[in-house]
């Protein structure tokens, strides 16, 4: 019986140091991490009288609301790249930059106080689709999908002003990630140039 527990005991303690050496002699993948990189335009300055706009944070929808990027790869199906991905969210990348589009093309001016008793005004813009769409392997595109909903405060309710849903999608120049980075940097520029452009026609 003594000496069927130290073979017990030497089996396990072989099993340990196999394991052991497995673990270290695994060879680690680095995570490789990116920002978005869309040039900021030059800004109006502030005109007197004209409406006041408050911007609220940018959200994102499930599942492309996480830092590692996604490929859509079948209809419903997405592919989660581990070894890829963004070092800040996109959410937060892109409230500066929706500021800026907002201050140098929009015909309205922030209200920086994000107050809502002094701006009945309120933009919610939100990530509704990015990711790098491999269902045409053969022709890669980045998309980006970001809705704008327009509410004012009136009568002691929200009323919606404006709310739609815009897309971009670019073809990739090569399947490699900063193809993809460039594509999706096009595909923000033309949706919020659109966006903007289209709250500049609501009347508030």
């Amino acid at each position: 019986m003594t000496h069927f527990k130290c073979m017990l005991r030497l089996l396990i303690n072989c099993l340990l140091c196999l394991a052991i050496v497995g673990c270290i002699s695994t060879k680690y993948v680095e995570q490789n991490q990116y920002l978005l990189s869309i040039k900021t335009l030059p800004e109006k300055k502030v005109v007197q009288g004209r409406s006041l706009l408050s911007v609220e944070h940018v959200a994102a929808i499930a599942p492309f609301d996480q830092l590692d990027f996604l490929y859509r790869i079948k209809s419903g199906q997405y592919l989660t790249d581990y070894y890829h991905g963004f070092l800040v969210s996109p959410t937060e990348q892109l409230k500066p930059v929706l500021t800026n589009y907002l201050k140098a093309l929009g015909n309205f001016d922030l209200d920086t106080t994000e107050s809502l008793l002094t701006t009945p005004n309120k933009l919610q813009v939100q990530i509704v689709e990015f990711y790098a769409d491999y269902r045409d392997n053969t022709h890669p595109q980045a998309v980006i999908s970001l809705r704008f909903n327009l509410t004012k405060w009136e009568n002691d309710k929200s009323v919606v002003l404006f709310d739609k849903v815009l897309t971009a999608k670019v073809a990739l120049k090569e399947k490699n990630t900063n193809s993809l980075l460039s594509a999706w940097n096009v595909g923000l520029r033309d949706v919020l140039r659109r966006g903007v452009g289209d709250l500049n026609l609501v009347k508030y």
